[in-house]
């Protein structure tokens, strides 16, 4: 795992990179985790940036030009819960108490920045309780619902 120190905008960020394969990456900014889409610039490194950073464990780099957040990833659930890992708007729930569910089944569909995002379940298990409903807006890590492990 390599880490990162980042200033952005004046605000420190410690990025935690967990996973590389040249095309995506997983990454940890503050202790929050994130899936990145990585694509190849033709000069091979974004503009304004240096091409390699500095050798070492931690590295202090400034980008040039600020960039936006990275979009967030689910949050690592506690047990049977289903958190939303953005802020948005509740479009579907896929499921009903009482129903059987799998790990990664879809089971509530999110609006969030103009685009739908099907949340996952985290684990094997039985749907105890629905704590929202269509329609209602939910903020980033709020628990949507809570399954019973199998």
């Amino acid at each position: 795992m390599k880490r990162f120190e980042l200033t952005v905008g004046g605000k420190d960020y410690k990025i935690d990179i967990e996973k590389f394969d040249g095309k995506q990456a997983v990454v940890k900014v503050d202790g929050r985790p994130y899936e990145i889409d990585v694509k190849k610039t033709t000069e091979g490194h974004s503009p304004g940036r240096p091409a390699s950073p500095p050798a070492g464990d931690t590295q202090r780099v400034s980008p040039a030009v600020p960039e936006p957040p990275l979009p967030p990833i689910a949050a690592v659930p506690s047990g049977g819960q289903v958190v939303a890992p953005m802020p948005g708007m509740v479009l579907e729930i896929m499921v009903a108490v009482g129903d059987s569910v799998v790990a990664g089944m879809p089971v509530v569909k999110m609006e969030a920045m103009k685009m739908e995002n099907e949340i996952p379940a985290a684990v094997n298990g039985v749907v105890k309780e629905i704590r929202v409903k269509v329609g209602d807006r939910v903020s980033t890590d709020e628990i949507l619902l809570v399954i019973d492990e199998a």
